[in-house]
């Protein structure tokens, strides 16, 4: 029997192609950059962003059970109705892409569902015309509708499409309906794929649910004969009311001069609600040892990437990170925009806004007084509570 140790993760007979690997080649090069020049300055920040993330809508199609958004918990549900339809403006992504064009900065796209972003015909038009590496987290239930869009962004763009189990357990969690619909949109990019119109990567993101928790190995089985080419199983980032809590001292001790939320309103930390029953805990670990005792066509990946010894901590929401992490790298090479034209130093929080791209230029909000102090604070202190959670601290951390 494999051992899955820390970060370990089931084996695949798929080999990297040349665009992966020099993607990961590139990931391990500015981790290790970044490291060493923080060795040297506490508030240093990569010339450039080497990383953008860009929330292109707040807008959604569904109203998933576990979404931190727009959930029942989910924060969105305090902003108004106007605020609720906000997208990123396209001249921000204009200048965006301009800035970091010479270092073909690597983009994340989401939302909200990113495509439901009304100008996405156009920001597809802007990729084309300056290519670089695409990640983008979809829903999947309007890939059909935008397929030449997609095409024409090519074969830098990595599809990550929200599949949480098959059928009856997708639909507990996204809505009835929703997995035909899903799957209509998935194997119409398959083909495309297969036919080689879509040069792109073709991977699903499933939530491990209490439903789906003992159904891995079935799910996995059933999305290697479909034919993708990653299956990402994402756990829960669920953040416990103790360790929420401590992140409001922390905040008001260190951060309160940024965005905090309006009196009477909670923390963004307190939405991340949706969790792994504990009892689940020892049928998760069958799951993964089982999932380790053969090799797969499709890659496998943990998000974030626990080991065995540290599912536990992690399922319960507690603040200890998983991997021995002490340090996120994400502050120092990677930019968050949001929907409203918002810079935040930490993907999830608004909390942690630093100014906005409406009023500020890129690089000047990038190298800005307030982004080197939130880095200086970090720098010194270390990892915030709710770091554990981050998928950022495990792609972008050491």
């Amino acid at each position: 029997m494999a051992e899955l140790g820390m970060g370990a993760e089931p084996q695949t007979s798929r080999n990297l192609d040349n665009r992966e690997f020099l993607d990961l080649r590139r990931t391990v090069a500015v981790r290790s950059k970044t490291l060493h020049a923080l060795a040297e300055d506490p508030h240093y920040a990569s010339e450039v962003p080497d990383e953008v993330s860009l929330q292109l809508t707040y807008k959604c199609n569904l109203r998933c059970l576990h979404c931190y958004q727009w959930s029942e918990q989910g924060f969105f549900h305090e902003f108004s109705a106007a605020e609720q339809k906000t997208e990123l403006g396209i001249d921000i992504v204009r200048r965006v892409l301009a800035a970091t064009s010479e270092r073909k900065s690597k983009l994340f796209v989401w939302g909200g569902e990113p495509l439901m972003y009304s100008k996405f015909g156009e920001f597809a038009d802007l990729l084309a015309a300056d290519p670089r590496p695409v990640t983008m987290c979809t829903n999947g239930l309007l890939m059909r509708r935008h397929a030449d869009d997609l095409l024409r962004i090519g074969k830098s763009l990595s599809l990550l499409i929200s599949l949480d189990g098959l059928k009856e357990h997708h639909e507990a969690l996204r809505g009835a309906r929703s997995f035909d619909r899903t799957m209509r949109d998935i194997r119409y990019m398959i083909d495309l794929q297969r036919s080689g119109r879509f040069e792109g990567t073709i991977s699903l993101s499933c939530m491990v649910s209490n439903e789906t928790v003992g159904q891995m190995y079935e799910f996995m089985e059933w999305a290697e004969e479909l034919g993708v080419d990653s299956v990402y199983f994402q756990f829960p980032w669920y953040i416990n009311e103790d360790v929420a809590n401590e992140m409001d001292d922390l905040y008001r001790e260190e951060f309160s001069w940024l965005n905090p939320p309006e009196p009477g309103k909670p923390a963004t930390w307190h939405s991340y609600t949706y969790r792994l029953k504990p009892e689940a805990i020892p049928t998760l670990l069958d799951s993964m040892t089982k999932l380790s005792e053969r090799r797969w066509k499709s890659r496998i990946r943990y998000q974030p990437q626990v080991g065995m010894d540290e599912v536990d901590d992690f399922i319960r929401g507690t603040s200890k990170p998983a991997q021995g992490r002490r340090r996120c790298l994400a502050v120092s090479n990677r930019m968050e925009v949001h929907a409203d034209g918002n810079v935040s130093s930490c993907k999830f929080f608004p909390e942690f806004v630093v100014g906005n791209l409406k009023e500020t230029d890129v690089l000047d909000l990038w190298h800005s007084e307030r982004f080197r102090r939130v880095r200086e604070i970090l720098r010194s202190r270390g990892l915030m509570p709710v770091c554990s959670k981050c998928v950022l601290l495990y792609l972008n951390g050491v």
